[in-house]
């Protein structure tokens, strides 16, 4: 939030924001906002055990119960409404700006004929509250049916309530002002624009910067302090003199790290994450034998030195991965993590001990990127590394040198045979490596964090393009859709960071659909939940992207809030041979329909699956039949210009 508010600073120091006039009349309380102060009340009425706590709204010629406590000897309902000039105690109040206490009006020649005591109301303490501008909103105020002289802790208890209701108002007035002088300040808009994004990327900067700082870690010389295994140093010492042993048995280095990690540090906390690798090293401790080297690595990767005769040690290997695959149960907790495995042995593969583990930990690497259970190293294994250290290479400046782009694909409306939005697709042009696919680059920027410099890169770029396109034609309905990574979507400021986006480039929220896939809601159940929610009540839909073929995905439907779902194109490519794949697909869409979900097919490419989905009533179609993915230029002349042509 802070570029925004040093954004909002800015503002308010230049004179024609303060000469801004808002007619406070007209601003409403949000729901929210007014659910919190009903709560307060209420809370109120029974601290003091008073039966009417009020808050009043005033007018030019009436004041009217804005909101009372739920009393049942309270004689005020809410929208209660009394015209001005007859000496209420409120109508006071908002005249002289200042508290007033009334113990008794029968006792007092003042308040004696208050309009109040024919409800019974006699004993009265109420305070102002008022607009940032000096204008009167109305009062809060105390009333009882008996003598009450409200003492200090009461009325202390008010005041505080008081200025609490006055910061809330004071929050919807600068923004009824930052409405109002957005409409008036079309020149001031691009150079607040220029200074938001500067400031982002400072901030950003600031974020890369501290996290890589954060993330290095500090080794002791010979042992890992945690686990009490060797670390990397002692390791390749221990491995060095195991492999200088004149025999003719062969040595398996294990090379296997825990999957996702990260993610139970995040949720569960750094202590429940390092008991849980201590737990992980006592177990595979306990499955090894003596002369078996073990070492943690670094983070949640550990290697094994075995020596011995079996062509493969699959043995060995099943023993990792089903001590990996038993929960572990810490406190409440009931933590399950598999693992991947890497394997390269000597001599066959190397003889010196770095560089058997280089190629055991490249194999592991083979083994978490395809999703394997384990994988020995080959020659294959070293070409597939080498080439994703090439890639790596040139993608850490891609951003920097202005590599990477965006091409948009076209979202065509079954129903009205019509393009109405756009999913944004990262495309990475490469001077020395020409067209890399997004399914060659993304996993990698995932792996080393750059990701979420990558993402933020999208989003502005796919926002700011919406807006431009929107710009040209309001009356045009159109979305965009942008995948978010796993990693965006941990950081529990994102909902704001969208928000401020938004904010930025002046597109309306409902003109943004955000894509998650199954990845993002394995993170965290509670914060995933906390996030959508927060972006729906921006206005900004959310998608289920590549729905049907995760492992749970109907229960993800049951847990949380979506508006479109769509269907992954493996059962769209072969709609025209499967039938089981055209139940499936038949089902989706029937299911989505009795949900109230948009459905978007995916992957459409034939005259064929068009007719199936049309005749299923699916809501939109993407697909090579109706539009490749092109860039913004080309979008806007095929599918936007007056002359475009559609399918």
């Amino acid at each position: 939030m802070k570029p925004y508010q040093d954004a909002l600073s800015l503002l308010e120091q230049d004179p024609l924001f303060s000469q801004t006039q808002v007619n406070t009349a007209q601003l409403a309380v949000p729901d929210e906002m007014f659910n919190g102060w009903q709560q307060t009340l209420d809370l109120l009425s029974e601290i003091v055990d008073t039966p009417a706590i009020l808050i009043m709204r005033v007018t030019e010629k009436d004041i009217s119960v804005f909101t009372t406590s739920h009393h049942p000897d309270n004689p005020y309902k809410r929208h209660d409404t009394e015209s001005l000039g007859h000496g209420l105690y409120c109508e006071t109040v908002i005249k002289r700006q200042a508290e007033l206490v009334v113990p008794n009006a029968l006792k007092d020649k003042d308040w004696d004929h208050n309009p109040d005591i024919k409800l019974g109301m006699i004993a009265y303490c109420g305070l102002p509250l008022t607009w940032p501008n000096g204008q009167p909103f109305g009062t809060l105020c105390m009333l009882d049916n008996k003598e009450r002289d409200y003492g200090r802790t009461f009325r202390h208890l008010l005041a505080r309530f008081q200025n609490a209701i006055n910061a809330n108002l004071a929050s919807l007035y600068q923004s009824a002002k930052l409405f109002h002088l957005n409409q008036i300040l079309e020149t001031k808009v691009q150079e607040r624009t220029q200074e938001l994004t500067r400031l982002n990327k400072k901030l950003l900067s600031e974020i890369e910067q501290r996290t890589s700082i954060e993330n290095s870690l500090q080794f002791h010389k010979d042992h890992d302090p945690l686990t009490g295994l060797a670390n990397r140093l002692g390791f390749v010492n221990q491995l060095s003199q195991q492999l200088s042993q004149p025999d003719d048995l062969s040595t398996y280095v294990i090379y296997f790290g825990l999957r996702n990690f990260k993610s139970i540090n995040e949720s569960y906390g750094y202590v429940v994450g390092d008991k849980v690798l201590q737990l992980f090293s006592q177990r595979i401790k306990r499955i090894l034998d003596k002369e078996t080297l073990f070492a943690r690595i670094a983070g949640a990767e550990f290697v094994i030195a075995h020596r011995g005769k079996n062509p493969l040690e699959i043995p060995l290997i099943d023993s990792i991965l089903q001590t990996a695959n038993i929960p572990f149960a810490l406190a409440e907790f009931s933590i399950k993590i598999p693992c991947c495995i890497g394997v390269a042995v000597a001599p066959t593969d190397a003889q010196e001990a770095s560089e058997l583990m280089q190629k055991a930990g490249a194999a592991m690497s083979i083994s978490k990127a395809e999703g394997t259970p384990y994988s020995f190293f080959n020659k294959s294994t070293q070409t597939n590394i080498e080439r994703r250290c090439l890639l790596e290479s040139h993608l850490v400046d891609a951003l920097k040198h202005q590599e990477l782009s965006l091409h948009y694909q076209p979202l065509f409306s079954l129903q009205h045979k019509r393009v109405i939005g756009a999913e944004a697709l990262l495309r990475w042009h490469s001077p020395q490596l020409g067209n890399v696919p997004p399914d060659q680059f993304i996993s990698l920027a995932e792996h080393n964090g750059q990701i979420i410099a990558i993402g933020n890169f999208v989003l502005h770029t796919a926002i700011e393009q919406a807006a431009k396109w929107l710009s040209q034609d309001p009356n045009r309905r159109f979305r965009v859709a942008i995948n978010i990574s796993p990693l965006q979507f941990r950081d529990t400021d994102f909902a704001d960071y969208i928000a401020n986006l938004l904010s930025l480039y002046h597109l309306p929220p409902s003109s943004l659909e955000l894509e998650i896939t199954e990845g993002v809601l394995l993170q965290d159940e509670q914060l995933a939940q906390h996030i959508i929610g927060r972006l729906q009540a921006l206005g900004v839909r959310i998608s289920l992207d590549d729905f049907g073929t995760g492992y749970s995905s109907l229960s993800y439907l049951q847990k949380y809030s979506f508006d479109t779902l769509k269907i992954d194109r493996c059962f769209i490519t072969n709609l025209e041979k499967n039938e089981q794949d055209r139940e499936l697909t038949r089902a989706i869409i029937a299911m989505g329909k009795k949900l109230t979900l948009n459905v978007i097919a995916e992957g459409v490419e034939t005259q064929a699956q068009d007719a199936f989905i049309r005749q299923e009533e699916c809501d939109f179609g993407q697909g090579y039949l109706y539009g490749r993915p092109v860039d913004a230029q080309s979008f806007e002349h095929d599918y936007l210009s007056a002359d475009s042509e559609l399918p």
